[in-house]
């Protein structure tokens, strides 16, 4: 497409005031709905549980903050809560080093058929996780892994993480100038040394695009916990500790709906703190060059 007819598009989608706020209407309304389910789950969790049948749409009355404290005491939302950030934490930290080392081997090294390998990792990020937990599961059931605490969950989040992390961190590997590694090879700086020194403090923006996403993830999952943790009461994730909160006759839904905002708070705070980075993360890698 050459560059008038890009400009005649821009000025047709831009020009029309009718189109533009129908599109600034649709965006508002999946905000509301996005962060209504958000906020109807923060005011509840401050209601008690009597308060919440007479009328669920209400304001509450009065602020209890003890449902968070029964929430981390009675539901063990505290227990569950180190755990996953343990998970997150173990989890986050293989996958940067793996894919940063596989993007960067794979953009700046002359490894044989690249491209095969590139289609390898875009077939398995495509691949849906649930085609591949039974035998996952069984493999690991075989080495034993099962039995140990936080071992088949973490391992299972950095394998799926890796092949998209990579394609996405390889793209950005693209946008680091070649002068700059020939300059530090001719000055005898090896390939791990000019990763660590010379290019990670250009991807800072890459690196928590990247990490953001993974953490969005890992902190979320609940199929592969519940099933791994099934035989075990230990290292259970917030995620799966979410569902000891509903009985079998009557749910506390106050406290329940304190537990889920002890889950999403992290990642807003996370997402607010890293923001900046994260934006410019993902405008730089829709550019090369």
């Amino acid at each position: 497409m050459s560059t008038k007819v890009k400009a005649v598009t821009r000025r047709k989608w831009t020009g029309d005031r009718t189109l533009t706020w129908v599109i600034r209407v649709i965006l508002l309304l999946l905000t509301v709905v996005y962060i209504y389910p958000v906020i109807f789950a923060a005011l509840t969790s401050f209601k008690d549980l009597t308060e919440f049948y007479s009328d669920i749409w209400a304001l509450p009355k009065q602020f209890l903050y003890m449902n968070y404290v029964d929430a981390f005491t009675t539901g063990k939302i505290g227990e569950y809560f180190l755990n996953s950030v343990i998970i997150a934490v173990v989890s986050l930290v293989g996958i940067q080093i793996i894919s940063v080392m596989a993007s960067y081997a794979l953009t700046r090294l002359r490894i044989p058929h690249t491209n095969i390998i590139l289609m390898v990792l875009f077939a398995l990020q495509i691949l849906p996780t649930e085609t591949i937990i039974i035998p996952l599961y069984v493999e690991m059931s075989k080495m034993g892994f099962l039995h140990l605490e936080y071992v088949p969950i973490f391992l299972a989040y950095i394998g799926w993480s890796i092949p998209g992390s990579t394609i996405i961190l390889k793209n950005f590997f693209e946008t680091v100038p070649k002068e700059l590694l020939e300059a530090a090879r001719i000055d005898g700086s090896g390939e791990i040394k000019s990763l660590f020194l010379i290019v990670l403090p250009l991807m800072k923006s890459a690196m928590c695009t990247v990490a953001v996403m993974n953490l969005n993830f890992v902190w979320g999952e609940l199929m592969w916990a519940q099933i791994t943790t099934l035989l075990s009461d230990k290292g259970i994730p917030l995620t799966v500790g979410l569902l000891n909160f509903k009985g079998q006759i009557s749910t506390n839904w106050p406290q329940l709906c304190a537990a889920i905002c002890i889950v999403i708070i992290p990642l807003y705070i996370i997402f607010i703190c890293m923001q900046k980075y994260f934006i410019a993360g993902m405008t730089a890698g829709g550019v090369k060059g």
